[in-house]
């Protein structure tokens, strides 16, 4: 694209130099892949037990592999997330104690944002394809190829020190004991499918999720910028040093917009029901006598297209009086298309040693259309508003390939020593995000007496690209000592782990006269493609020019890498007291370089140099952990860390960009700091015979500079930037209980086939954060951006005692929580409770055939924002409900 940097890849080579000279030679090992213990010398997988009608067994066995953790940790494994009928990571995440989900995405952990969360797959970590958030959207997980979740609360010296409120760590299917084959197909219907999906010519023929070439920028765009520097016709007859006249010049310039797809109407059709297939196979075959070979393939596939209304209200004023300074009331369609594979093998020489590969690759592709009446201050209340048309098309892509080996050497005192590589990419392709505005008046039957393209504000044509690289690889060595009773367990590794980002976009907008007259009538009143035909632009009848409409610097370029090493003790005293101390080094070096229009590094108008985009830190990370196992049925876990939480590489970068769910406008700040946290971990567990448990826990953290977004001063409307506070904290208390109800009745009654099971936290939070320059907060003392004073999760559960039949409701709900922070007396901005009631059927009808039938969001609960008591956002994401046919052998 036309921002590519045009300085050599040496100039880039010794900026990323400076950022990263020092280095590090040790890193810490990766965190534990699937099914292995979190730090607790124990490397090969766990033998899961599948019983297909009961799911409080496999709620029972993810209990028992928690139970055994060095560290507080919560697991859910795939039975539980079947039975649940989440259909991916995210959906299935929000069910673990003191996680809430954020925009059907991503997962916020104990109350904390996005930010204070990290996520591995099979241990190691992968880039994000959301140009807007360093964490992977958790919702490009298909149910179908999850293993297990493990989410690890309390850190240990084996996980990278960037940790807050947790590590999710995503277990992909292993390789099965026997031959496996299983095939799913399903539909879906929603309640807001009887209102009309938006699209537009070719918008709906991409059901394999890749764009066909219509929608990416011209060649013809990117070779008139290298020919002559721009595309106006200025530029042209200025880059061709006279060669070329202006009237040649504008010729040449509106054939460039007669090569951009025009055909962009947005029109609306019957709402098709969706689809979702999923197929997995697996098998493994010996080789001699102590050699096995095994392999797990799956793949999955979702299309559907979902309708919505919301909300988008800015307020101005402060808080006595509060006004309206724009209204949008917007009806659209997303329709989405997901396809995810997965092959995962592994070769086991003997029992002591084992080498695995996992490669995950998966596309979520999106095009969003949506319609929008606008209102400002001006025009509330008058029959004169504004027609916003919006096409965003987006495809993220996800490849990951690992491989780990994990020996075991008996001659050399039982020492263990595991190893893994991991190479991923992820893409985010935007060829054609568009928007146009259409000037309209309102008559008494609410439909338009007048409609106009509104020429001041031009169509805008918006092609991006941005693309990952992360490499990431690493070791570690356990020796045991035997003391009597007591085993001593000595671990040490290394760790290393490198990031490559590249960002970029092309603006173009068709500006044409304010009042173009053509013979046959207004042309303005036409539609979008009539307007722009090829009639119109090759005849000059509009005045058409395509011009580069960048206004602010959106591109960047990135690069981070880390080493860090390891070391850590782990004492058990005759299986009653377990005490765990580590500590982890880590050397970490990070460059952001934000490039202007022209494709140079951008100096932001002199207020930043080269060295201010550049973060060199290092640090120690101590962390311990005791458990003491007061009965065979209860114990107690204490936890004590340092750790540490990074600024996202767009939130350093003095770059504008767009939450692409809420459309809020954000800007980096290449000031920001990274945050320090000290925790503190409590817990107490119970642990009953036939599957019951509970426990209680309490944590602490004190958070040293926490980041949060703050509404501008200098900004009218809704941009925001990202701020250090002076200090923050949080604490709370949370519990998880699982209990059989049969006790309500007598002994084999119909009651014993209930079980029920949920978690509540309570907690508190607090920042101080003081005014500058550029922002005024209202409230200089308040709770943390994201976080939820309470959260609660309850499940009911029925399982048929001949198996047939297997039921779950399941509600969750979140108290409100700060979306970011007012400005000038207006208030914080509080996302409100969202309460969801799920419902699932399971019927076995033959021992490999299963229907199951689900109804999502029961209460139809509605995504709101408040500001003064106004709601200034507010989405409906409808009842869905959805029901598979599986076939298994």
């Amino acid at each position: 694209m036309k921002t590519k940097p045009n300085f050599t890849l040496t100039r880039l080579s010794l900026a990323v130099a400076s950022a990263v000279s020092a280095a590090a030679v040790l890193a810490a090992a990766p965190s534990y892949a699937q099914d292995q213990t979190i730090d607790n010398g124990e490397d090969f997988p766990i033998e899961r037990i599948e019983v297909t009608g009961r799911l409080r067994t496999s709620a029972s066995e993810a209990m028992e592999e928690r139970r055994e953790q060095i560290a507080v940790a919560d697991i859910m494994g795939s039975e539980q997330i079947s039975r649940t009928g989440d259909s991916d990571a995210a959906s299935a995440l929000r069910r673990v104690t003191g996680l809430t989900l954020k925009d059907g995405k991503f997962i916020y952990v104990r109350g904390l944002g996005e930010r204070y969360s990290s996520t591995s797959l099979n241990g190691a970590v992968v880039p994000s394809p959301d140009p807007t958030r360093n964490v992977v959207p958790l919702d490009m997980f298909p149910a179908s190829i999850i293993e297990s979740l493990s989410v690890q609360k309390s850190s240990t010296a084996a996980m990278p020190a960037a940790f807050g409120g947790g590590h999710v760590d995503i277990r992909t299917k292993s390789i099965p004991a026997d031959l496996f084959f299983k095939a799913s197909l399903g539909g879906r219907f929603n309640s807001n499918d009887s209102q009309d999906t938006y699209t537009y010519n070719g918008g709906d023929d991409d059901w394999y999720g890749k764009d066909d070439g219509t929608r990416e920028m011209p060649s013809s765009i990117n070779q008139t910028y290298s020919q002559y520097g721009g595309i106006s016709p200025i530029d042209i007859v200025t880059g061709s040093n006279g060669q070329i006249d202006f009237q040649a010049a504008q010729e040449m310039n509106r054939q460039l917009g007669l090569d951009i797809n025009r055909d962009m109407t947005v029109q609306t059709k019957g709402t098709d029901p969706g689809i979702r297939g999923n197929i997995a196979v697996g098998n493994n075959w010996d080789i001699g006598e102590e050699s096995i070979f095994g392999f797990m393939a799956a793949a999955s596939y979702k299309e559907q297209a979902e309708n919505y209304t919301k909300l988008d209200v800015e307020l101005d004023g402060d808080e006595n009086q509060a006004q309206i300074e724009n209204e949008k009331q917007i009806v659209g369609t997303d329709s989405i298309v997901q396809i995810s594979g997965m092959l995962n093998m592994g070769f086991e020489f003997n029992v002591d040693h084992k080498i695995e590969t996992f490669t995950t690759y998966l596309r979520d592709t999106s095009d969003d259309v949506s319609v929008a009446m606008e209102e400002t201050i001006d025009t509330l209340g008058e029959p004169n508003a504004l027609q916003v048309y919006n096409i965003d098309y987006e495809e993220r892509s996800l490849i990951s390939n690992q491989i780990k080996g994990q020996h075991f050497f008996e001659m050399l005192w039982d020492l263990e020593a595991n190893w893994m590589y991991s190479d991923a990419r992820s893409e985010r392709y935007a060829p054609n995000e568009l928007s146009y505005t259409y000037n309209v008046v309102v008559d008494d039957n609410n439909g338009f007496s007048s409609r106009n393209l509104n020429t001041q504000d031009a169509p805008k044509y918006v092609y991006s690209q941005l693309d990952d690289d992360t490499t990431n690889y690493g070791w570690d060595l356990s020796l045991p000592i035997e003391f009597d009773s007591t085993i001593v367990t000595i671990k040490g590794g290394y760790q290393y782990f490198e990031r490559t980002r590249e960002s970029y976009a092309t603006r173009l907008g068709f500006d044409v006269d304010l009042s173009p007259t053509d013979p046959n009538g207004d042309i303005l009143s036409q539609e979008f493609n009539q307007i722009f035909s090829n009639d119109n632009i090759a005849n000059d009848t509009l005045g058409f020019e395509l011009k580069d409409a960048s206004t602010d610097t959106e591109d960047y370029i990135a690069a981070e890498k880390l080493d860090a090493g390891f070391v850590s003790v782990d004492v058990d005293f005759d299986d009653v007291w377990r005490l765990y101390a580590g500590v982890r080094y880590e050397d970490f070096r990070r460059v952001t370089l934000p490039i202007d229009p022209d494709g140079e590094i951008s100096d932001e108008g002199g207020r930043y140099d080269l060295t201010d985009y550049a973060i060199t830190e290092d640090g120690w990370f101590p962390s311990m952990s005791l458990t003491w196992k007061n009965t065979d049925t209860t114990q107690w876990r204490f936890g004590a860390s340092k750790t540490i939480v990074r600024p996202d590489l767009r939130e350093v970068s003095p770059v504008r960009f767009q939450d692409p769910v809420t459309g809020f406008d954000f800007f980096g700040n290449p000031e920001l700091q990274s945050s320090d946290i000290y925790n503190l971990d409590l817990r107490w567990e119970w642990y009953g015979e036939t599957g019951n448990n509970l426990s209680v826990g309490g944590f602490y953290k004190d958070i040293d500079a926490p980041i949060e977004p703050i509404q501008r001063i200098s900004e009218a409307g809704r941009q925001l930037k990202f701020y250090n506070a002076d200090s923050g904290y949080i604490y709370g208390i949370e519990t998880e209980f699982l209990q059989s109800l049969g006790f309500l009745g007598a002994e084999n009654s119909v009651w014993s086939n209930f079980f029920v099971a949920g978690n509540l936290t309570l907690s508190d939070s607090e920042i101080e954060i003081a005014p500058n320059g550029e922002i005024d907060p209202t409230n200089n003392s308040r709770r943390m951006t994201g976080h939820s004073e309470w959260v609660t999760n309850v499940q009911l559960s029925y399982d048929s005692s001949n198996e047939e039949h297997s039921a779950t409701l399941v509600y969750n709900v979140f108290g409100d929580r700060i979306a970011y922070g007012g400005r000038g007396g207006l208030d914080d901005v509080y996302e409100q409770p969202f309460q969801s009631l799920d419902f699932t059927y399971s019927y076995f009808p033959l021992e490999s055939l299963a229907i199951k039938v689900k109804a999502k969001n029961l209460l139809g609960s509605e995504t709101e924002y408040e500001q003064q008591n106004i709601t200034v956002y507010a989405k409906d994401p409808g009842t869905e409900y959805t029901i598979d046919i599986s076939y298994q052998y």
